[in-house]
């Protein structure tokens, strides 16, 4: 905003002229700015735009109601100061003008979109009711309690509008009391939705149409998505530490990771998924990102069979933390995850590509054999505590689980089995991952191998010379 003009003026007038001066000009400029009938002797710069004002008590309280002009103006070695600098004004020219405004009597707004750095503003520029009744601080205090506070969609909206004011908007205690109280309204809402949705499942039929649909009682969750990263895991860190349930937790970090990771997060299908390449890792945008996904993976519920997180969610962040680079801890956590719900997995989940390079392979094969090696010793853990299912029962919870696992890795194994740079080392030792008691039916795996060996024709006729010493050798062991 440019300089304000003003039209100049007679500067000798008689005092009861002066009354009735000051009485119109109150009248007028009230709604009129910056005012027209008065000359400037002031001028104040925040940033690239400067204000043509007054500093005269007996014509405008800008002085009266800002404590740190008054005391610039007061201490200024000039005693004809002209000029004020004040680029540290939280918010900017914007809210400068909104205060000085407030200041001249022009009617301000408070709403949810300036609230947060109008409050900053009053604090930055000591526009308390020390220096003048009924402030601004005070009026934008009230707007928070009153309009802003006992709303979960206001207070996330101001809380959007405070990453630009940081740190004045944490210095004033305004993040944390928004953050507060979104984790005591949303948890108030879970509990006022599951007392209603008892009394109707008793007959009350007391639901509001608001929450029949489940995951609609979090629907803040997803206005949520665009905060930064920290004051977004403040917030979900709040909210969990309040008692909110792990499904509600899993749905607000799968819409944060989406929206953050926008082209990014890999799809199901590895061939029409985007990624990070090698050359794009060390830049400032693939390390937020980066924070983005350790960040999630530390937020995630706890590591559990019954987990809320669902597989592909999972398996989408590992290919992602891969992608970008992200810490081992990170990516052991996501393994460990997967690992723990394998039976829920299907073939796609596990086709985790590796970088490129011309002597490795499409498919990181080192990643599924700890995935497994996870789900195997989840089960010996098991035994250990007395918790194992009997092998021998084809129905028992235990003997399906891996069984599911078996026919995953069959299947996985015929998809790498065509890869030209897969050594049959590799192919051999993660065939043999699973115990013999795992494969009710070969079929799985003999197709695997055939696949295996007629994409080596060389080691497919190799291997026919040991056929038949192999067919000898399991007939021996079979006699007594």
């Amino acid at each position: 905003m440019g300089v304000a003009t003003v039209t100049e003026m007679k500067q000798s007038v008689s005092v009861s002229g002066k009354k009735m001066f000051r009485t119109s000009l109150n009248n007028r400029h009230a709604n009129e700015w910056p005012p027209t009938d008065v000359s400037s002797d002031l001028t104040v710069e925040v940033g690239t735009s400067s204000f043509a004002l007054h500093k005269l008590l007996a014509q405008f309280p800008l002085v009266s109601r800002s404590g740190k002009i008054r005391r610039l103006v007061a201490e200024a070695k000039d005693a004809k100061l002209a000029r004020l600098t004040l680029h540290a004004t939280p918010g900017g020219a914007p809210a400068f003008e909104l205060a000085a405004k407030f200041c001249y009597g022009v009617h301000v707004d408070i709403t949810v979109a300036n609230v947060a750095m109008l409050r900053c503003a009053a604090r930055y520029l000591q526009m308390t009711d020390d220096f003048s009744d009924k402030n601004l601080e005070l009026r934008a205090e009230a707007f928070l309690r009153d309009a802003v506070l006992p709303s979960i969609a206001s207070s996330v909206a101001v809380l959007r509008t405070c990453e630009a004011l940081l740190p004045a908007a944490e210095d004033v205690n305004l993040v944390a009391r928004l953050i507060a109280a979104i984790a005591n309204n949303v948890c108030k809402e879970q509990l006022a939705s599951g007392l209603l949705s008892r009394l109707d499942h008793t007959g009350a039929q007391l639901k509001p149409a608001a929450l029949d649909s489940p995951g609609e009682g979090d629907w803040w969750g997803k206005s949520v998505a665009g905060l930064g990263l920290d004051l977004f895991q403040r917030l979900l860190s709040a909210v969990k530490s309040k008692g909110l349930r792990q499904e509600t937790v899993t749905r607000i970090l799968i819409n944060y990771a989406h929206n953050s990771l926008y082209g990014l997060m890999p799809c199901r299908d590895a061939d029409k998924c985007g990624g990070v390449t090698d050359t794009d890792t060390d830049t400032d945008a693939v390390k937020k990102q980066r924070a983005v996904v350790e960040t999630i993976v530390g937020l995630l519920p706890a590591q559990s069979k019954k987990s809320p997180v669902p597989m592909a969610f999972l398996s989408g962040l590992l290919r992602t933390a891969m992608a970008l680079s992200a810490s081992n801890i990170c990516k052991a956590d996501l393994e460990k995850r997967i690992g723990m719900q394998l039976e829920q997995a299907i073939l796609e989940d596990i086709l985790i590509a590796t970088g490129s390079g011309e002597a490795s392979t499409l498919y990181d094969t080192d990643v599924v054999a700890r995935i497994f090696s996870v789900f195997l010793n989840l089960d010996e853990d098991k035994e250990e505590d007395g918790g194992g299912f009997d092998y021998d029962s084809p129905r028992s919870p235990k003997q399906s689980c891996i069984v599911k696992a078996s026919k995953l890795l069959d299947s996985y194994l015929a998809e790498i089995a065509l890869d030209s740079n897969l050594v049959p080392a590799k192919f051999i030792s993660l065939a043999e991952i699973l115990p013999d008691h795992a494969r009710l039916v070969t079929d799985g795996i003999y197709r695997a191998v055939d696949i295996f060996l007629k994409a080596r024709r060389h080691l497919f006729f190799f291997s026919l010379l040991f056929i038949p010493s192999i067919i000898i050798y399991y007939v021996l062991m079979l006699l007594p």
